[in-house]
């Protein structure tokens, strides 16, 4: 979704967004011909806002955290492991959705805001070092990094302005409490531990539904750029566990045959996310078709309760690469098998779930192909490892099929 196209500023908006990109083209072109080139920039609409190289520095290191679930997943694929994966993940991804709809109302353009940012990188490199043991010893040391994220949010956004400061002093108290509940959960031992989590995560849970997400005027293009930088680095994270699962050893045909079959998952995903771009003009268009209010509220669904599943769907598939690429032509064990198609499956069913939200592409058959996607558990568990790869592969292209076939029949909308 980061190649978008500029022209659906003129193709496909609705008449009240072309009167406006008119308006601000025939204002540009007054400023040149008055000698005022550099007022001219001022005078671009709002939404011809794109994702700065500092976002995108920001976005890599927090894909590192999705590195570390992936190696705590590997190396504990039990309950317990998917419990704390979980638990992590969702404090990490509510804190990236709140930089991400800072930067998309303050961009870093000054050297303060930069420098904030830049910190709060650091805080996110704090906390995925210490996420292998956030629950056996590195807890605080956790807590520390995300009280330093939330307090760092906090101080950017009241560099935006008394509008967005206000909105800031209603949601900063649920993320204090809940990095000071981490902190307090790195004293203890036991289930006390895994309760203060939870409590700090329903309070994250808690925070839009009692504040609200008014108050926030969202620019679509910014908006989806962003989330679809993210998705390509989290979806070349599955190249670097395949390097991973290797350690280091000869790269004979049966590895590398498997190594090229496994490309294939990611490749697709890919694929049917972001189609060509096209997903991406339909996804701004959908947006900015909206009013404030309603347009924020679909953000908050689409970008990010929708993308739930499709993350924790990379980070399972990233975990289980490390063991399927070991022995390909063995039978996998239940766990890492279990992750590779729920993997593929979590992926399909919230490339589904956005889909519906935004009424951008088909539904049914990504939730057909979802289910599905765990018949190929009892292949790889009682066949071979290789053969769960291609199945799951298969299952992907016709799904990326379903997608082509919807384009070519809803694109007059989009005309």
């Amino acid at each position: 979704m980061s190649q978008t196209t500029s022209a659906h500023h003129v193709e496909g908006v609705p008449e009240h967004s072309r009167s406006t990109h008119d308006s601000s083209l025939s204002e540009s072109g007054a400023m040149e011909s008055g000698g005022s080139a550099a007022l001219s920039v001022d005078a671009a609409p709002k939404s011809e806002a794109r994702v700065t190289t500092l976002e995108l520095f920001f976005d890599l290191a927090f894909v590192f955290n999705f590195t570390q679930l992936a190696r705590v997943l590997s190396r504990d694929m039990t309950l317990r492991g998917v419990i704390q994966v979980l638990l992590i993940f969702w404090l990490l991804w509510w804190m990236y959705g709140g930089y991400a709809w800072l930067t998309n109302h303050l961009p870093p353009h000054r050297r303060h805001h930069r420098i904030l940012l830049l910190l709060g990188m650091a805080s996110f490199l704090v906390i995925g070092l210490a996420t292998p043991n956030a629950f056996h010893g590195d807890g605080v040391a956790f807590g520390i990094g995300y009280l330093l994220i939330v307090t760092v949010h906090a101080a950017l956004f009241a560099f935006g302005g008394p509008g967005a400061a206000r909105n800031m002093l209603r949601i900063a108290p649920f993320h204090t409490l809940g990095a000071l509940l981490i902190i307090g959960a790195g004293f203890l031992d036991g289930w006390a531990v895994y309760a203060l989590w939870a409590a700090a995560v329903a309070l994250e849970i808690t925070a839009p539904v009692v504040t609200g997400v008014s108050g926030f005027e969202l620019k679509p293009g910014h908006f989806v750029e962003r989330h679809g930088l993210l998705m390509i680095i989290a979806l070349g994270d599955s190249f670097l566990a395949l390097g991973i699962g290797t350690n280091g050893g000869q790269a004979g045909p049966s590895v590398v045959t498997t190594a090229v079959l496994i490309f294939v998952i990611p490749a697709c995903l890919w694929w049917v996310y972001f189609d060509e771009s096209e997903k991406a003009r339909r996804a701004e268009l959908a947006l900015e078709r909206q009013d404030a209010v309603q347009r924020s509220r679909l953000a908050l669904a689409a970008f990010f309760y929708a993308h739930v599943p499709m993350l924790l769907g990379l980070i399972l598939i990233a975990a289980a690469v490390k063991k399927t690429i070991v022995h390909p032509y063995e039978p996998l064990a239940v766990a890492p098998s279990v992750a590779l198609a729920g993997g593929v499956a979590l992926y399909l069913g919230g490339i589904a779930w956005f889909h519906g939200i935004l009424k951008i592409g088909p539904q049914r058959f990504h939730f057909t192909a979802a289910l599905l996607a765990v018949t190929a558990i009892p292949v790889g568990h009682f066949g071979t490892a290789v053969s769960e790869v291609v199945l799951l592969g298969v299952l992907i292209g016709a799904a990326l099929l379903s997608d082509h076939r919807w384009t070519k029949k809803m694109a007059h909308l989009y005309q």
